[in-house]
């Protein structure tokens, strides 16, 4: 069970971030999906007594790579990036919290 939550994290990280890095857009479903994927994993993780390093590693990379993706854009896109990442930010404290 393990492995798939990771993977299903991965695969909703790979699904947001990719595109906005191959400059192709802002994808609200995809920022949705990644967001109940952290929820999902901090559910599973709390009774825990840690983290799998895989997970610990792609939650502590999402907030700079979406970051970095934001100055690909200008204007209102680059603004809604920014708040994007900071969301994503908040969600994966909560989760490890």
């Amino acid at each position: 069970m393990e492995t798939d939550l990771v993977s299903r994290l991965e695969e909703a990280a790979n699904r947001f971030v990719i595109p906005l890095r191959m400059n192709e857009g802002f994808d609200e479903q995809a920022l949705l999906q990644l967001q109940e994927e952290i929820d999902r994993c901090g559910t599973a993780w709390r009774e825990g007594t840690h983290v799998p390093k895989r997970a610990a590693l792609i939650l502590a990379e999402l907030f700079p790579a979406i970051e970095a993706c934001a100055w690909l854009y200008e204007g209102k896109m680059r603004q809604r990036i920014q708040e994007a990442g900071a969301m994503v930010s908040e969600a994966v404290t909560a989760a490890l919290d």
